[in-house]
């Protein structure tokens, strides 16, 4: 961990993003840059294209709130139409692909890898949005959740009604009025 805040105050470097993902057609390693890039004893292949057009974003993972699954969202802005149709077609079969993201420091010079992999969050695809603006824009977008998702759907609410505190509590009567119209009266 030393090590990694040492090179993060470095002057020049950069991070990345690898993705290690699960396809119906086999293991992939992915990573947001240009070209293949050797890490952690693999390579890991690079899908962005600042030439072409292609570049990929990934959104912060944010520390989650109470009752609620992290994601991390990604986005893929002027997709090739290789890439594009590829995804089209294999759209059914990359929802709930696994997906392990993993982070990296290299100097932006040099191109040399100045920490390891830091596996960051485990998790899996949703479903692919695709985006159409005229004939030449077009973008990817999904979001990887980790396997606690469920906790993004509300409760029941069986728990927070008086029936339910009764159940815990016998007797107890505080949740007897929860939803009940209540009318106040303002003396003078």
């Amino acid at each position: 961990m030393a090590l990694d805040l040492d090179a993060l105050s470095g002057l020049h470097i950069q991070r990345a993003w690898f993705a290690a993902v699960d396809f119906p057609s086999g293991l992939r390693r992915l990573h947001t840059g240009l070209g293949p890039k050797e890490i952690g004893g693999f390579t890991w292949e690079g899908i962005s294209d600042p030439f072409g057009g292609q570049l990929v974003s990934v959104g912060s993972i944010e520390e989650p709130d109470f009752g609620q699954a992290p994601k991390v969202d990604v986005v893929m802005s002027g997709a090739n139409k290789a890439f594009l149709k590829s995804m089209w077609d294999d759209r059914h079969a990359v929802e709930g692909a696994a997906c392990d993201l993993y982070f990296a420091i290299f100097d932006a010079e040099t191109g040399e890898a100045l920490s390891g992999l830091e596996h960051m969050f485990p998790g899996k695809i949703t479903a692919p949005k695709f985006a159409f603006t005229g004939a030449t824009i077009r973008a990817i977008q999904l979001s990887i959740v980790s396997e606690w998702e469920g906790l993004n759907f509300p409760a029941t609410g069986a728990m927070w009604s008086p029936a339910g505190q009764r159940a815990r509590y016998p007797g107890d009567a505080g949740l007897d009025y929860i939803n009940v119209p209540a009318t106040e009266f303002y003396r003078k």
